[in-house]
């Protein structure tokens, strides 16, 4: 565990600004995994076709997964990519079965993760080689 802690090669290399700005943004998308994970499952209220119940327990246990993968350093690149590609699942959940309204409701939180989470993916590109387990960022 100790590992998954320690910093990570881009963490190294750059310097105390944008380590607080990239930690910041961090902590925005494990933010709102957590939100996502503690308010998703609309309900009857809002839903033109409610889902089963494992479903929203399955979407809320697979955000909150997300939210510590994008708070570990060793995972922060799978965790923002599986937070993209989980929001756009979200997107089209609730445009498909939740209606039109729920959707334009929601869709603003969805996009704002979205691009946030492409930042940080973005940034950290460089360490997925050390999360696959490479040593170096030589081809070899």
């Amino acid at each position: 565990m100790k590992a998954m802690l320690a910093p990570t090669f881009v963490m190294q290399r750059d310097g105390r600004g944008a380590n607080t700005v990239f930690t910041v943004l961090t902590i925005l998308v494990a933010l709102s995994m957590f939100v996502a994970a503690a308010g998703s499952g609309s309900g009857s209220y809002v839903t033109e076709q409610p889902l089963p119940a494992w479903v929203d327990i399955a979407a809320n246990v697979l955000s909150a997964l997300i939210g510590v993968l994008v708070l570990l350093p060793r995972t922060r690149v799978l965790g923002g990519i599986l937070a993209i590609v989980n929001m756009s699942l979200s997107m089209y959940v609730n445009y498909t079965v939740d209606g039109v309204g729920y959707f334009v409701q929601v869709l603003p939180y969805n996009i704002i993760t979205i691009m946030i989470a492409a930042l940080l993916v973005g940034h950290y590109a460089e360490d997925l080689p050390f999360l696959l387990g490479r040593k170096s960022l030589s081809a070899d």
